[in-house]
């Protein structure tokens, strides 16, 4: 496997903390439009690294790769996962997986669901995000955010007041492979003793 044409570039300032504590993964666009601000935005545990790759070691180097669910898209996120995985992203970056959020409403076309398929022999997770209608009337200071062990949110809930179902279930799945990639460093560590 060879590395892309175009790489990302490399964030060498820290991520900064926003919230009530620091970020604990970088939200990476594989494009411009990708959805990094709203995801980042949405998980609380989460910095927007726009499209470059989280290159301090003072911060967050556990990295969700964001793409749209359209060829650009996932011919961009392809070429992300080929760059971390032929060594050119800076070291200590960790792809925990991809998000690939709707590009439009409706049935995802037979030729993106095949190329589709790249990525996710590229990636460990895959994770999909729908559309929603109402984002195109919000500000990002107004959307919801979900927080580590959040009930679930009422199904028809607005997005001022929750998370779609959708986000909070990829955010509930995207904590536990934090919490795996975090413990396995521990076990293997223990493992050499």
């Amino acid at each position: 496997m060879s590395a892309p044409d175009r790489v990302a570039s490399i964030r060498t300032e820290p991520l900064p903390t926003t919230r009530a504590h620091p970020p604990v993964v970088a939200i990476v666009g594989a494009h411009g439009g990708a959805g990094t601000s709203t995801l980042a935005r949405w998980w609380a545990p989460a910095a927007d690294c726009g499209q470059s790759w989280p290159g301090s070691a003072q911060t967050a180097q556990r990295v969700v790769v964001a793409a749209r669910l359209c060829l650009p898209g996932l011919v961009a996120c392809v070429d992300r996962l080929r760059e971390w995985h032929v060594g050119t992203a800076p070291g200590g970056v960790e792809i925990v997986g991809v998000v690939l959020s709707a590009a439009r409403p409706g049935r995802v076309p037979a030729s993106v669901r095949r190329y589709r398929a790249v990525v996710e022999d590229l990636a460990e997770q895959v994770w999909d995000i729908g559309w929603h209608d109402e984002l195109i009337e919000r500000e990002l200071a107004e959307l919801a955010e979900f927080t580590p062990f959040d009930p679930a949110p009422q199904r028809r809930a607005r997005l001022t007041q929750a998370v779609p179902l959708d986000v909070h279930h990829v955010g509930s799945e995207l904590i536990d492979a934090l919490a795996r990639a975090a413990k396995n460093p521990i076990e293997q560590q223990d493992s050499e003793r």
